[in-house]
């Protein structure tokens, strides 16, 4: 499969397709992605679907690369190789990218010209990594689970609503019958559970925040603010996204 345009650099398009089952390597003309999952198809047009799973993974709620643009697909088991091509609409994209903190540090003093170069090099290779792992958090769960790719897309969402920070929660929880192991498996008391769904639940504690039209009174003394309602969430979602992954 062609990659016609990318807005990331080899490596780093490489590295991430590599986590995922795919290896990028370098066409006729154009760089290729190439996979198990490709050569198991029967048709250009299976391989066709596969790769826009694919790129919609980059371009979806992940969100790591909105310039992913898929070529041709390539034939190599004829001679020469049959290429395909396929037209889609065009369709609109909003970026919402997050950037990767870090912490400038001043070389140590007295190094040779040679160490400097090194502990620059250092330095590039740290950033690269931090940020490829930046990238892959949002990618992996997003290729590997539908409910992930939406946590994701909720996640971006500025000032969410009471609804949509219990969605986040009901996402990763799957269905209530699994409540009980999902909330030992991350450490979630039941007061705590109590307290986050009297804030996302009842206006009587947030006004027209709360998911709920009617108003009740709290089953908690000390309900969660909407603030830490959406911490709350946040940090689970990370924690069950890393899980998603296999890297709990």
């Amino acid at each position: 499969m062609e990659v016609q345009k990318s807005g990331l650099d080899p490596r780093n398009l490489g590295d991430l397709l590599n986590g995922i089952g795919y290896v990028l390597v370098k066409g006729e003309t154009l760089n290729e992605i190439t996979s198990p999952t490709f050569d198991a198809c029967l048709s250009c047009d299976e391989v066709w679907t596969e790769a826009k799973r694919l790129r919609d993974v980059f371009t979806g709620p992940a969100q790591i690369d909105l310039d992913f643009t898929l070529g041709s697909v390539v034939d190599y088991s004829t001679s020469p190789p049959s290429r395909s091509g396929f037209i889609e609409a065009a369709s609109c994209q909003i970026a919402i990218m997050g950037g990767v903190a870090t912490i400038e540090v001043a070389p140590p003093t007295n190094l040779t010209d040679e160490q400097l170069e090194k502990w620059h090099a250092d330095r590039l290779e740290e950033k690269y990594q931090a940020k490829l792992e930046a990238q892959r958090s949002r990618l992996e769960p997003a290729f590997l689970s539908v409910r992930a790719s939406k946590v994701l897309e909720l996640l971006d969402v500025d000032n969410p609503t009471g609804e949509i920070v219990y969605k986040i929660y009901e996402l990763a929880e799957g269905h209530p019958n699994n409540r009980r192991n999902f909330q030992v498996t991350f450490g979630i008391t039941q007061d705590q559970f109590s307290r986050f769904k009297d804030v996302v639940h009842n206006p009587t504690v947030s006004g027209d925040w709360a998911r709920h039209g009617y108003e009740d009174v709290p089953k908690t003394s000390n309900p969660m603010t909407k603030e830490e309602a959406i911490d709350f969430v946040r940090v689970l979602a990370k924690q069950w996204l890393s899980v998603i992954r296999g890297r709990p």
